[in-house]
């Protein structure tokens, strides 16, 4: 296995594995010397082999390597000190049964993500999380960009998507409403930064693009490309966006009226070349190739749990029921009592974390980025049954 990829078994719970940017077999060269000050990089084999269950592994010792980047927002009731990488989205006070009016509360509990290179050569996702990002306080904004053929326009859309989507925002004509005020500025927005790209004159770099604007009574979803955004309600994943595959039937049809062809080359690609039917970028590809997203605005409801946010990375190799169903029992504590000894407490960033380590282990050969918004406090105990899917 070469350098830039990785395995497994190289994550570690001993944080003294890599120092200084040195690997373990750097250190195990110091012969009997390094023996007597510890055996650094000697593990059992049976540890190594442990390593391998998902449930076994630990998120939060995850060396830099494999883990790009890690942010948390978690809960800070009943809790007076705050660690630089945690904050709190909620009020310090607030809890299931508060009696603050819903306009003062925050649009979700907590947040939390995980972005990891995986098995490529080079990271090319990239993450938007920007709490509060318009209004008073009243929208929070998470996006997840999946690029291809370089990083440059997925980084473009992290660095702009939320101010864009913001200026849209505020552009409100008269009598659109809330919902229609968020589909026309996604939709302008998506075009906006298309546009932008495009004066980087990268005409073979495009990316998948899916994000959440999570308001207090809707959350409003647009998607361009194979990310994907889904809904757990009420132990049922509900799926906010569909994936713009060459091979599905609409998007077949578009391409085909606008002159492209769809060609089964290593799986179903616009011309032989990209494996996904909407981007930002991509500009050698178009007009068949469009940045048009699709939108959809949903009410939230009582029964609403949490909202993921992903890359192909997890999805090629996790279904949205899977998905739910590990995230539901991080979040309600029946993970870390399961498995007190992989799964530390219960936030969303460590459910994020056992996510990527999951679709790790089911063979994702591609970058992973995850974003998980908790929208309410108490989850109760997913039953034993299936959870179902609801489309």
């Amino acid at each position: 296995m070469q350098s830039n990829g990785w395995h497994l078994s190289s994550l570690s719970i001993n944080n003294s594995a890599s120092r200084d940017g040195r690997s373990e077999r750097s250190d195990c060269e110091g012969g009997r010397k390094m023996e007597e000050e510890g055996p650094i990089c000697k593990t059992p084999q049976s540890a190594r082999l442990r390593r391998l269950h998902p449930r076994r592994l630990k998120p939060a010792a995850a060396s830099e390597e494999l883990r790009k980047s890690i942010c948390s927002v978690e809960e800070n009731s009943n809790s007076t000190s705050t660690s630089p990488s945690a904050t709190s989205c909620s009020p310090t006070s607030s809890s299931p049964s508060s009696s603050e009016s819903e306009e003062t509360n925050p649009p979700c509990v907590s947040h939390g993500w995980v972005s990891v290179i995986g098995r490529r050569r080079e990271m090319e996702d990239a993450v938007s999380v920007e709490p509060g990002f318009f209004g008073a306080g009243e929208y929070d904004f998470y996006g997840v960009y999946d690029g291809h053929g370089g990083a440059i326009v997925a980084e473009v859309c992290k660095e702009k998507m939320h101010f864009v989507v913001a200026e849209e925002a505020y552009k409100g004509e008269k009598g659109e409403g809330e919902e229609g005020k968020w589909r026309r500025a996604m939709a302008a927005s998506f075009e906006r930064v298309d546009g932008e790209v495009a004066e980087e004159k990268k005409g073979t770099v495009g990316s998948t693009a899916v994000v959440a604007v999570v308001g207090r009574r809707r959350i409003m979803v647009a998607n361009c490309g194979d990310s994907r955004a889904v809904l757990s309600r009420g132990g049922v994943a509900v799926a906010l966006s569909d994936d713009h595959k060459p091979n599905r039937p609409d998007e077949m049809k578009r391409v085909e009226a606008a002159g492209g062809r769809i060609i089964n080359w290593d799986g179903y690609r616009v011309l032989g070349v990209l494996s996904t039917s909407r981007s930002i970028g991509d500009f050698f590809l178009k007009p068949y190739v469009t940045c048009e997203p699709d939108i959809t605005v949903t009410e939230r409801s009582d029964k609403d749990e949490f909202l993921i946010l992903a890359s192909d990375g997890l999805w090629d190799v996790i279904s949205n029921e899977v998905a739910c169903r590990i995230v539901r029992q991080c979040l309600s504590g029946q993970a870390a009592k399961m498995f007190p000894g992989a799964v530390n407490g219960r936030s969303a960033a460590e459910a994020a974390a056992l996510l990527a380590e999951l679709a790790i282990a089911r063979g994702s050969k591609d970058n992973i980025s995850i974003v998980i918004v908790e929208l309410t406090r108490t989850i109760e105990r997913c039953p034993r049954r299936r959870c179902k899917t609801k489309s």
